[in-house]
């Protein structure tokens, strides 16, 4: 366990609000500056939006989790209010990936070495005990040094429990794999589906489906559920190669157990990606271009 502990009144009382990084339904991110002399430090305040029940639990599920790990590609923990309604987190200067996708599809190469990353991390996380619960675009970063970073850890859960836990269900509708609308779901491979649509979309610029609700009847979903491929690689008219395909046929698979772990398909990325000096020449690229 890090030595991460709550933060007196003290400490916030000297941070500078800066900007708002991000607003959303559960919370509100803020940059903080923190000044020491001549020293100055950024963070990320991610703080409770509303005070309602739901909003707290997310906010004290997440720093329970992020107090237990730390890792090159997980944001990093540095404190947190008394009350748990605010985390100060590590700040990633360059967004998230929502923003590095609009513009255009990755090429697979880019792709893969940026999901190298993040499979990294699962890797590390799965063989702990824990798992995200909510993977997608909005929730991967990229730090200063344009390393990818997973954040947002309000429906982790450690060797299958949360801290609290919550009637909601877990993830994002469009991410989510289609166990999760079920009374037992198997949260390992519900992160490798979301893996599986991240990487779906860097590649072609749309997601795979819109939802796997099954009261929602989603048509591309519908294709995917029964297997008619051939319909589905026709009727979204993407270029992509055969390997490709192949994975997304097992990774897409209704039977959890039919998926790649963390670290088998952080192999396959291995295999596919770019240099890093590339990866970062393309980011940088990108964001010039926002």
């Amino acid at each position: 366990m890090q030595q991460v502990q709550a933060l007196p009144p003290q400490f916030f009382q000297g941070l500078k609000i800066q900007s708002i990084l991000g607003e959303g339904h559960d919370a509100k991110v803020l940059l903080a500056l923190e000044t020491k002399g001549n020293e100055k430090k950024e963070y990320a305040l991610k703080c409770q939006a509303q005070k309602i029940q739901d909003t707290a639990i997310n906010l004290f599920n997440e720093i329970q989790i992020l107090i237990h790990i730390k890792h090159p590609h997980i944001i990093e923990l540095f404190g947190y209010s008394q009350d748990f309604t605010c985390l100060v987190l590590e700040y990633c200067p360059y967004g998230t990936l929502v923003q590095l996708i609009k513009s255009s599809p990755f090429p697979v190469s880019i792709a893969a070495s940026l999901m190298y990353q993040v499979t990294l991390a699962l890797t590390y996380m799965h063989e702990q005990g824990f798992t995200h619960g909510d993977l997608k675009l909005s929730n991967v970063l990229i730090d200063s040094q344009y390393n990818i970073k997973l954040c947002d850890f309000g429906f982790a859960r450690w060797n299958g429990k949360m801290a609290i836990e919550k009637q909601t269900i877990a993830g994002s509708e469009g991410y989510t794999a289609p166990e999760i609308w079920t009374s037992n779901p198997n949260y390992i491979k519900s992160d490798m589906f979301s893996v599986a649509v991240i990487f779906f979309i860097l590649i072609t610029g749309h997601p795979p489906f819109e939802s796997n609700n099954p009261d929602n009847h989603d048509p591309w979903w519908n294709l995917i559920k029964n297997n008619q491929w051939d319909t589905y690689w026709k009727d979204i008219r993407s270029n992509l190669d055969q390997e490709c395909k192949n994975l997304f046929v097992q990774m897409f698979s209704i039977q959890p157990e039919e998926r790649l772990s963390a670290n088998h398909l952080n192999q396959w990325f291995k295999l596919k990606q770019t240099t890093q000096e590339n990866l970062i020449q393309e980011i940088k690229k990108r964001l010039t271009e926002m």
